[in-house]
Formats: structure tokens, sequence, C-alpha cells
């Protein structure tokens, strides 16, 4: 019995340092602008997401487009599109204390949201490999400067509710939009 009560402390602390793990950000910073000049901050300019250059899984995007038929690639530019509405959508619903306008306009700071890299997944019933999608985030200052840059990720799994590449890229897209308005929350409005 007194094992048992010991190895309670032990095993409520492997619990609840694999908790705090888990709950930690969802960005990894590659640069961050000090001292902090986003605090109060109550505009950005938004760029269109950016998606030149983008990896679709092993290939460029030319290579993937050119084994699609012409549905297929007007498919995936809709795709694109969807991606792109979703997450500006969330990331101004996440951060409702902050207007975000589409670039140029007058806004000391401009966030650019680059995709980098693009994994479709696929949904076979008896296979799937979920959809992922990293994009690299840059805060512009005046001048210009890049002051902060950031890398995201989000992965959304092929299931049976979510069988479609277009489907799990649009979710994808309303991830990275509530994550970078976490991060953003975090440089406006620090504790």
């Amino acid at each position: 019995m007194n094992a048992i009560i010991s190895a309670r402390p032990w095993v409520l602390a492997c619990l609840l340092s694999l908790f705090t793990v888990a709950c930690g950000p969802s960005w990894h910073v590659v640069a961050k602008a000090v001292p902090n000049p986003f605090v109060n901050q109550r505009s950005f300019a938004v760029e269109p997401v950016h998606f030149e250059g983008v990896q679709i899984g092993e290939k460029s995007e030319a290579e993937y487009q050119a084994s699609k038929d012409g549905d297929q690639q007007a498919s995936w530019d809709e795709d694109k599109r969807a991606f792109a509405g979703e997450f500006g959508r969330e990331l101004a619903e996440e951060l409702p204390e902050v207007q975000f306008v589409s670039a140029p306009a007058p806004s000391p700071f401009v966030v650019r949201p680059v995709v980098t890299f693009i994994e479709p997944g696929f949904y076979a019933y008896v296979a799937a490999r979920p959809s992922e999608v990293r994009m690299t985030l840059e805060i512009w200052g005046p001048g210009p400067q890049r002051l902060d840059v950031l890398q995201f990720r989000a992965v959304v799994p092929a299931t049976m509710t979510n069988p479609s590449s277009g489907g799990r890229l649009r979710s994808a897209g309303e991830m990275l939009g509530a994550q970078v308005a976490e991060y953003l929350r975090t440089r406006v409005f620090p504790d």
C-alpha cells in the first residue's frame, strides 16, 4: 500500500509534464523582434497567402500539376483559394480585437503567410495518409524591415468523415489561421 501511495506523486508529475509539453506553442520561432513592436497594435495588413515555390509531397507544384488533368488542376487552384479564405476568416474570428486589412494598406505592420509544403494525403477506406501544410509567417515593419519569422504546421487526419484532400486543405487553413491568431495575441497583448 505504501508503494502505491508514494508512487502517486511521481505518476502525477509525469502526466502533468506530458500535458504541459502537449500544450506548448504550436509554432517555431525563427526570428523575433526585441523589444516587441506589436504591443497594443490594433491593425495589421495581411498579404494574400503565398504559394510560390511550394512543394507538394515530393514534387514541385509544377510537377504535381503536370500529372493532373484540366479538371483536377482547376480543383487544385480552387482548393488553394479555399485554404486562403479559411485562413483569413479564422485569423479574423480568433482575434477580433485586431483589424486585419488587405495589403497594401496603411498599416505599420504587414503579415506575409507563405505556404512552403503541402502533403495532400489520401483516404482509401483501408489505407489513409493525413494532409499536412507547413507555413512560414513573416511580419514586416516599416522600412521595410522583417521583424518576426515563424514556422507553423497543421496536420489533418484523412478519415471517412473527411475523405477529400480539398476538405482537409480547408481544415488546415482554419487550423493555421487559429495558430497565427494565437501567436499574434501573445505579441499584441502580452501578459
